[in-house]
């Protein structure tokens, strides 16, 4: 079993996301990228959970470690979190998600793509002020943009 990440629901054929594990949130996310695909998928496709508070609040609490968290959504979070939760490996192209993984020695393996070769740490930097901050796209205390810096973990 592996958790799959939305790229393998639309690009992997049927009979391989089968034994899969998706978080329901994914399947809104389908239906809106490719109503066809979303109907064969809800049909015979994976198995559709939700995750609980606490994982979600684990796959945060790492991806903010690494500073990954403002670039995730919350249906990447919702991903990463079943992950994490279940012990399964997984299954994405997403770079800031694999990232968090490697970051923790969490398998995973790419849907198409081979995926990130080292672990980094992002942070967001204000460029007016220099501080460092979580989120956001503005600097709460100067009020200008912010910008992603990243380095290499090891």
């Amino acid at each position: 079993m592996e958790v799959l990440d939305t790229a393998a629901l639309l690009t992997w054929p049927l009979e391989m996301l089968v034994g899969g594990v998706c978080a329901s949130s994914q399947l809104s996310e389908v239906e809106r990228l490719s109503p066809a695909r979303h109907l064969l998928i809800e049909a015979q496709g994976p198995e559709f959970v939700t995750p609980s508070p606490s994982a979600i609040e684990l796959a945060k609490e790492i991806s903010q470690r690494t500073g990954d968290y403002s670039g995730l959504s919350n249906v990447d979070l919702e991903v990463l979190a079943l992950a994490l939760s279940r012990s399964l490996p997984l299954v994405t192209d997403d770079y800031r998600m694999q990232n968090v993984c490697e970051s923790i020695n969490h398998p995973w393996r790419g849907v198409i793509q081979d995926g990130v070769k080292e672990v980094r740490t992002h942070v967001l930097v204000c460029t007016g002020c220099g501080l460092i901050h979580t989120q956001g796209e503005v600097c709460p205390d100067c009020g200008s943009a912010l910008k992603l810096k990243s380095e290499k973990t090891n």
